[in-house]
């Protein structure tokens, strides 16, 4: 009860932390259909620099969230207390964020090879992120 503070700051990087891990287990599916339907390029250094310039945008993003509600519980009869943390990711920004960084690590022959268009790149992730969004409400 007495380390308010403190719990929030714990209870904000919990919720950090999770996010960050289903943001990750999305995209990396993503990653992973998008290269079986442009020209299978499992094996080589296209999917992951793709992979990987996705993780470092999804740290960046989460990792400057806010606090945006925070609730405790009572003080029980120990005088510990529980802290909720809400944070708010934009998918549309993380999602053009990832679109750009992918463009820019990416070579123009590899481009081709994978026949990559930005704008469907971030639609498709949009689109995914807004599923996953939907099938994981709780």
């Amino acid at each position: 009860m007495n380390q308010k503070g403190e719990l929030q700051k714990f209870a904000l990087v919990n919720a950090q932390t999770i996010c960050r891990m289903k943001v990750k287990h999305a995209y990396r599916g993503m990653v992973s259909d998008f290269s079986q339907s442009h020209g299978n390029n499992r094996g080589n250094d296209i999917e992951t620099k793709i992979t990987q310039a996705g993780d470092q945008i999804i740290d960046t993003v989460i990792n400057d969230t806010q606090a945006k509600c925070v609730k405790y519980s009572g003080v029980g009869a120990d005088g510990m207390i529980e802290t909720y943390v809400a944070i708010k990711i934009p998918k549309k920004e993380l999602a053009g964020k990832m679109a750009d960084e992918v463009k820019n690590v990416l070579t123009d022959e590899e481009k081709t090879k994978i026949d990559f268009h930005e704008d469907e790149y971030r639609k498709q992730m949009e689109e995914r992120f807004e599923k996953f969004r939907e099938e994981h409400k709780n």
